[in-house]
């Protein structure tokens, strides 16, 4: 089952911008969720739909306001709590910059 309620996170973004949402964008990637958009705002999914499990999509969009990230959760698997969303979150935005 798939929970349809919305709920908003807000992230601070250290360093350059330009450069953060490239690491967010391959961090997300690198656990199937996609990161398109620019530095204004863009959208984010991913997951699978998992046999005797169902659809694990997350789904939602994004807004870059100064030097804060805030992100809209439009979709999330029932089997996740806010929580690990938020945790999920934090590990694409909040982790370093990779080397350069």
């Amino acid at each position: 089952m798939v929970r349809e309620m919305a709920k908003k996170f807000e992230y601070s973004l250290r360093g350059d911008r330009a450069m953060k949402l490239t690491q967010i964008k391959q961090k997300a990637g690198e656990k199937e969720v996609l990161f398109e958009g620019d530095l204004k705002r863009g959208k984010f999914s991913g997951g699978a739909s998992l046999p005797f499990v169902g659809d694990m999509t997350v789904r939602g969009r994004y807004r870059i306001v100064g030097d804060k990230i805030i992100v809209t959760v439009l979709k999330k698997p029932s089997l996740y709590t806010w929580d690990q969303i938020d945790s999920m979150m934090k590990g694409f935005i909040e982790s370093e910059e990779l080397p350069g």
